[in-house]
């Protein structure tokens, strides 16, 4: 059966007047101190949540594990140390995120690097830092790594990435990385790619095949799809040891969804997109916990690869960690209602700046100043940008709202902030809550931030900078 959701599914609460609470802080409180947008971050729960993630794969596979914090979902410091404290290593896919990870304190070893499209500069950053593994992504690239490597004098750990021809079902087609037609990731599975990569190796003196990589997607609430995409790698993975490889790790990437928000099907996004229609509300009780994600890949492994040969099992968790653990204060600066045609809220934050995830998932919207009045109307939630597409949502059910009133978008956590835009606008802050105190995690960006990297004539100069 499933229920609406509350606060409390984010770990958050109500006061007596109905405003919503992150402990002892109100969040209407919050933005009106620090200004909106404003991104609050549940800094105790976030660990919380990374902790019982590692716990469950642990718990479940009697083989060694390691999870690591994929960077690209949120990559503000608070966050990955947060993260770090859990006890989760990271996962990266560009030199900004290598050098992160290495400011922050990660060692080599704690890295895993992805992505379909690495730089020759960015390959060498990664063997120069002594990085964990590689996941190669294409022949290209697997020849690229070999040469860095032979330059280096080093040997270099590889798992070859695989595309797998495995949508799960439903899944928009701007999630689906494992789709074959649609997606570029990956050594192809179908054409022998793989293969052919498996006896490039063996000529590379250079690397050390450890494994394969996969990545079916995002938002993924079905674990048993994890279990039925293993089974259709189980005949790779034992032609390879029959081929006298050892499959020593099986990383399984990322995409498990957070239980509160969710990723439009196709015909939901074609539905909304074309017709303006909102899917239903995010409902509890029809996403797994990391308990069943857990359980359908351990027994797939163990249906698969003999007790004394299993694969370390890799795993890159972001969207589940950090989703669920922050989110967004938008101030409602005006209510415009057409008669007949449509009411509009327009606040500080929309699609153009800070909520581009909302062009394609659905999140839950509060009214922070109390989340207890009753929705009465539908509306249209517009951002400040001159452009008619910056909307947060369209004919969204909510209450009555009074220009000056605070709203939040629940489940920030993933891919606001990676894909926030100065579209005319600084970018927001960032406050972290840890049981009863709070602190400026992320100041808002400034004049000079957003100027930092143009050269400017000083007033008068109309030389160009030229003498």
């Amino acid at each position: 059966m499933t229920q609406t959701l509350e606060p409390r599914d984010w770990g958050l609460g109500t006061d007596a007047d109905g405003r919503l609470m992150i402990g002892a802080e109100s969040a209407a409180g919050l933005a009106r101190a620090y200004g909106t947008p404003l991104h609050v971050l549940h800094e105790e729960r976030l660990e919380a949540t990374a902790v019982r993630f590692r716990r469950s794969m642990e718990a479940a596979y009697p083989g060694r594990t390691s999870v690591h914090f994929a960077f690209k979902c949120n990559s503000v410091p608070a966050v990955i140390e947060a993260a770090r404290r859990a006890g989760l290593k990271a996962e990266v896919m560009s030199p900004f995120e290598l050098e992160l990870a290495l400011r922050l304190g990660y060692r080599g070893d704690d890295i895993v690097v992805n992505g379909p499209g690495k730089t020759a500069a960015f390959l060498k950053m990664s063997v120069e830092s002594a990085v964990r593994l590689i996941a190669v992504d294409s022949l290209g690239e697997l020849a690229l790594v070999h040469e860095i490597a032979q330059a280096a004098r080093k040997r270099v750990d590889v798992l070859l990435r695989v595309n797998p021809d495995f949508v799960p079902r439903g899944m928009n087609a701007g999630s689906a990385t494992g789709s074959r037609k649609g997606c570029a990731f990956g050594l192809d599975l179908r054409s022998g790619e793989v293969r052919t990569a498996l006896g490039l190796v063996q000529s590379m003196p250079g690397l050390r095949f450890q494994g394969f990589h996969f990545h079916i997607g995002t938002g993924i609430r079905d674990a048993t799809v994890y279990a039925r995409v293993l089974d259709r790698l189980a005949p790779l993975f034992r032609e390879t040891r029959a081929d006298g490889f050892r499959v020593d790790i099986v990383d399984i990437g990322g995409g498990f969804a957070s239980s509160t928000t969710r990723e439009m099907t196709s015909r939901e996004l074609l539905v909304y997109q074309g017709l303006g229609r909102l899917p239903a509300r995010v409902s509890v009780g029809d996403c797994a916990s990391f308990e069943d994600f857990s359980g359908e890949i351990a027994r797939a492994l163990l249906r698969i690869f003999p007790g004394d040969e299993l694969p370390e099992l890799i795993s890159e968790p972001g969207r589940s960690i950090a989703s669920p653990n922050q989110f967004l204060l938008l101030t409602v600066s005006y209510v415009k209602t057409r008669p007949k045609v449509r009411k509009w809220l327009i606040t500080d934050g929309g699609l153009g700046t800070v909520t581009l995830p909302t062009f394609y998932e659905c999140h839950e919207v509060l009214l922070a100043d109390d989340v207890r009045r009753p929705r009465t109307e539908n509306v249209t939630i517009v951002g400040p940008v001159c452009f008619a597409s910056d909307i947060v949502y369209r004919n969204i059910r909510m209450p009555e709202i009074r220009p000056g009133e605070i709203i939040a978008i629940m489940d920030s956590g993933a891919y606001f902030i990676a894909q926030e835009s100065s579209f005319g606008f600084p970018r927001p802050a960032v406050v972290a809550v840890k049981g009863n105190t709070c602190r400026l995690v992320r100041r808002r960006e400034t004049f000079v931030d957003l100027m930092g990297r143009d050269i400017l004539l000083t007033p008068g100069d109309h030389s160009g900078g030229q003498s």
